[in-house]
């Protein structure tokens, strides 16, 4: 064989087997799927539970009228500073001073009267023991001295019943000048007027039973003050007394203030039912606030965002990264399967053995293959859960993408995307 022959061969062969070899790699290449990752680390994770509500003074008191009429003396407005015992309005006092003028008579007349028979009771006790005096001596007779004791007793009676009078009008006295004391409403606590329902002039009534007295005033103490919110059922199990708050106020958006929970409660918020769907259940959170929100006005509209859990250095898993698998569906099969089922289900996972038990966990690259590993999670942030178990630190997770990740199986091929490796580099 000539030289130049067996040049061409050997030429031809290396060529053959360069083709064998890119083919293989190819063919590789083509099984590999694209997938984008993340390394795990160590973060700081805060799991917080939000909720809106209102800003209110944890002490406030309402004024009502307690006797009916016109009010003839108004000495607050809103916004007015208040100590307690402050006159805050006058009721016209007149029918209740009337009432007490005609009670001190009635008083000075049965007093009148108890001296009068009083007086008869001594002439009566006296008129007996002369009667008895006699009848020991035999000067008078049996029935003379009786009459004399009946006149005794019948005195004795109406002394006491005189007394009675006395005691009767003693307590109508007090009572009527206890209605009287009632057309001077006084501030029950140290405060500020934050609203005011009536003008001088205006008629005023007493409350009934199914028709409760208006409010006049209201007054709230703003030295110490709270916010109301309304938290989800889902969230309430977390929550508790002196978790970290921190309240955003609608009005100071460019603020956050700090506060504490001090009351969970434990009964849900009762509310009407719209149509036919039925309103979410809501439990009542008061948090207390701790930094001072200027110029402060109750009923301003807040959202609360509380600290359930913290985590200085929590080993961290990104949420996109976590899936739930069956058994069955991470066994490895052979690719020619693989494209049969993909095509029957069009991606979707093998579901026909529902009795297993899911799992959840996550794909982590080793050595350019899936490795699937259960994952025990602890709190939640805004984008990671922190991983008690099955991951270490450096471990590269699989976080995507979704079309991907759902038909991943245990030993599959990867390859992470440029894109993914950009982005991780950028976080």
């Amino acid at each position: 064989m000539k030289t130049k022959t067996k040049v061409f061969l050997g030429v031809g062969l290396l060529l053959l087997i360069a083709l064998i070899i890119f083919a293989n790699i190819r063919f590789q290449q083509k099984q590999k799927t694209k997938v984008e990752t993340q390394k795990i680390e160590e973060r700081e994770l805060r799991a917080v539970v939000s909720a809106s509500g209102k800003i209110r003074a944890k002490t406030s008191v309402d004024i009502s009228a307690s006797t009916t009429g016109k009010v003839v003396g108004l000495a607050v407005d809103e916004g007015d500073v208040v100590r307690r015992g402050q006159a805050l309005l006058r009721i016209d006092p007149t029918p209740a001073e009337t009432q007490v003028r005609q009670i001190q008579a009635s008083l000075a007349a049965a007093r009148a009267s108890f001296d009068l028979e009083r007086a008869n009771l001594e002439q009566s006790q006296q008129e007996a023991d002369r009667q008895n005096a006699l009848f020991e001596k035999k000067l008078t007779s049996e029935e003379f001295l009786q009459k004399a004791q009946t006149a005794l007793n019948v005195s004795k009676l109406r002394v006491s019943a005189a007394q009675q009078d006395i005691s009767r009008f003693d307590a109508m006295l007090k009572s009527a000048q206890h209605e009287l004391s009632k057309v001077n409403l006084l501030s029950d606590i140290d405060g500020v007027v934050v609203k005011r329902n009536i003008e001088e002039g205006e008629n005023v009534f007493v409350g009934a039973f199914n028709n409760p007295a208006t409010v006049l005033l209201t007054i709230a103490d703003l030295s110490i003050i709270e916010a109301e919110v309304e938290v989800d059922e889902t969230d309430i199990v977390n929550v508790h007394v002196d978790q970290e708050v921190a309240i955003k106020v609608d009005a100071y958006p460019d603020s956050s203030f700090k506060g504490k929970v001090t009351k969970v409660g434990r009964s849900p918020i009762l509310g009407a039912s719209s149509g036919a769907q039925q309103q979410a259940t809501s439990f009542e959170v008061i948090v207390q606030l701790i930094s001072e929100i200027p110029r402060v006005r109750p009923g301003l509209s807040c959202k609360a965002d509380i600290t359930t859990g913290y985590r200085e250095k929590a080993l961290s898993v990104p949420i996109q990264a976590l899936t739930l698998r069956k058994p069955s569906e991470l066994k490895a099969i052979d690719p020619k399967e693989k494209r049969r089922k993909a095509a029957m289900t069009n991606g979707e996972s093998d579901t026909t053995n529902v009795k297993e038990k899911e799992m959840q966990g996550a794909f982590v690259v080793v050595d350019g293959k899936a490795s699937f590993r259960e994952v025990k999670t602890g709190i939640a942030g805004d984008r990671y859960f922190e991983a008690l178990s099955g991951l270490q630190k450096d471990d590269e997770v699989i976080t995507g993408p979704f079309s991907a990740l759902r038909r991943l199986r245990e030993g599959d091929l990867v390859e992470a995307s440029k894109a993914a490796k950009k982005t991780e580099e950028k976080e």
